[in-house]
């Protein structure tokens, strides 16, 4: 029995084994399919560009596939749109072309290892630039000027927007020929076109290279915007419209048409000129001459504050005086055309006087413009002289030109007594807003100054006033209204201009550098005598001061 009872308990035991054995698996099939997955991108960054979007897929940036190490990964893949592109390698970024059509892309990027095992994808979301979006954008329109025979297109303001970045533009047109034109332009750009049939529709081919920006950004891609403009030409008996019909009046211009200036061979401009547009209008010019000839005289100012009544200006220009600030390239513009395209034989032109002088320096090289020659130096006339106390009460001064007496001297002009009524007592000279002092070319003021005996400074307060003050400024402060440029003061140090006692009762010469002055606009110098001291202004005896011969100087 025993013998039995071992057999059918071993036979139970092995059949246990046997059933144990055949399961002991079992746990491991669930993952028996499992994926194994290759290293996944780090990051993932969109750029949008024309038709085209770029994806940056690595935070080390964009470097070569051979430097690239991402474990078993072999291949990079990017899904869209129900497209799938495989790239051979592992890369660092992505560039996906073709994509017309405005609309949200959504891009999966991933890995792939040998066995196409796939990474992690990486996502994002993009809208390119399209053909819809370049559609509605445009360039400014350019400024038609326009006479028989020729045109002109120019730009008068900045060709970038917050839609887009400008860089440059290629036209092309067909003149009465039959010949086709063509050119390119970068910044400012401007054409010139000639020999065009009169009363007829014109077409210029204008190609703009321009960077289209989506919420202020730029794209990636230059684009092309192609905007013709169409216009009529007009007729020799078309009327334009001047810009500056006061100037073209005074060179006895009286109808504004091709036909009315046919026979002008020359054309005079004030200093004060603000734009040499007309010039587009004039076909057979032969001379220009820009320094106001014998034709025009300087614009006035009027005071009449503080019981100061003035005006100052008028008369001949003078050889300091320019133009305030420069004119603006756009406006100037319209010589450079006739000079390059050899329409005027001879320009006359005051160095510096129009803040054009970049736009000429080939032309003044070749001889096609005449510097002027002018003085070394040049007086600063009684016509642009005024009583400080129009300015405030505290700059009373009591003036008197060329009085009937004065101390003795050599080669005195305009010769002015000048009496101190209060601390900040001063005279100024003025010129009329429309101009500014020329210091690129006259780059010193110089005086003679005769101050009294040395008693005269007797006291604390009283020997400030043995010292002058030089200021040089766009206006009075009394008249903000005068400069478009904002007030540009300097001032020199007043006990630089101290009259030393060895020098009293004599007339002595002072001088001022202007270098300060170059670019700014300054129109307004004063003499101020003490430096503006505190205190009250009382003295034992008059303060009497003589000045003579003010003028501005070269050297």
């Amino acid at each position: 029995m025993k013998k039995l009872f071992y057999f059918f308990s071993g036979i139970f035991l092995i059949s246990i084994l046997l059933c144990s054995c055949k399961g002991m698996y079992d746990n491991l099939d669930p993952y028996s399919q499992e994926s194994i997955y290759p290293a996944k991108y780090d990051t993932i960054v969109g750029y949008i560009g024309y038709e085209r979007v770029e994806i940056e897929l690595l935070k080390a940036g964009r470097i070569p596939s051979n430097r690239i190490y991402m474990g078993k990964a072999q291949k990079t893949v990017v899904e869209y749109d129900n497209k799938k592109v495989v790239i051979d390698s592992v890369v660092s970024w992505v560039n996906i072309t073709g994509l017309t059509v405005s609309k949200l892309y959504r891009f999966k990027i991933y890995t792939e290892d040998e066995y196409n095992n796939k990474s992690v994808p990486q996502e994002i979301a993009l809208i390119p630039y399209t053909q819809s979006e370049l559609s509605t954008i445009a360039v400014q329109s350019p400024r038609v000027l326009a006479s028989p025979t020729t045109a002109v297109l120019d730009w008068t303001s900045n060709m970038s927007s917050i839609l887009l970045d400008y860089y440059d533009l290629s036209y092309s047109y067909t003149d009465n020929t039959g010949v086709k034109r063509e050119g390119e332009r970068k910044e400012n750009p401007r054409i010139f076109a000639g020999n065009l049939n009169p009363g007829q529709q014109i077409t210029i081919d204008v190609n703009y290279r321009v960077v289209p920006k989506v919420n202020g950004e730029p794209i990636l891609d230059t684009v092309e915007l192609h905007q013709p403009v169409v216009f009529n030409m007009p007729t020799a008996s078309s009327l334009f419209q001047p810009a500056e019909p006061e100037v073209l009046i005074a060179n006895g211009i009286t109808t504004f048409s091709a036909e009315g200036v046919s026979t002008i061979r020359k054309l005079v401009f004030p200093v004060h000129t603000s734009s040499l547009q007309d010039l587009f209008y004039f076909s057979n010019l032969e001379e220009i001459d820009l320094t106001g000839g014998d034709i025009f005289e300087m614009k006035t100012i009027s005071y009449n504050r503080n019981s100061v009544v003035a005006t100052l200006g008028g008369g001949e220009f003078l050889p300091y005086v320019r133009r305030v600030g420069d004119m603006p390239d756009v406006n100037a513009r319209f010589l450079i055309d006739l000079l390059e395209n050899d329409l005027v034989r001879k320009v006359k032109y005051i160095p510096h006087s129009l803040g054009i002088d970049h736009l000429l320096t080939e032309y003044i090289q070749s001889g096609k413009v005449e510097l002027v020659q002018t003085p070394q130096e040049a007086l600063i006339p009684f016509k642009f002289l005024i009583n400080g106390t129009v300015q405030a009460a505290n700059w009373k001064i009591e003036l008197e030109e060329n009085p009937g007496s004065y101390p003795t001297g050599t080669d005195l002009i305009n010769i002015i007594r000048a009496v101190p009524g209060d601390r900040s007592s001063a005279f100024a000279f003025i010129l009329p807003p429309e101009y500014e002092f020329n210091a690129e070319e006259y780059k010193y003021l110089r005086f003679k100054v005769y101050a009294p005996d040395k008693a005269s400074f007797n006291g604390t307060f009283a020997a400030n006033f043995q010292r002058l003050w030089p200021r040089f400024m766009n206006y009075l402060w009394a008249f903000s209204t005068e400069s478009s440029y904002g007030q540009q003061l300097w001032n020199t140090v007043a006990n630089d201009y101290r009259i030393p006692d060895a020098n009293l009762q004599q007339w002595y010469d002072m001088e001022v550098n202007l270098a300060n002055m170059i670019g700014k606009h300054n129109r307004v110098i004063v003499i101020n005598i003490g430096g503006e001291p505190s205190g009250t202004f009382t003295v034992p005896k008059p303060i009497v001061y003589y000045f003579a011969n003010f003028r501005l100087t070269k050297q």
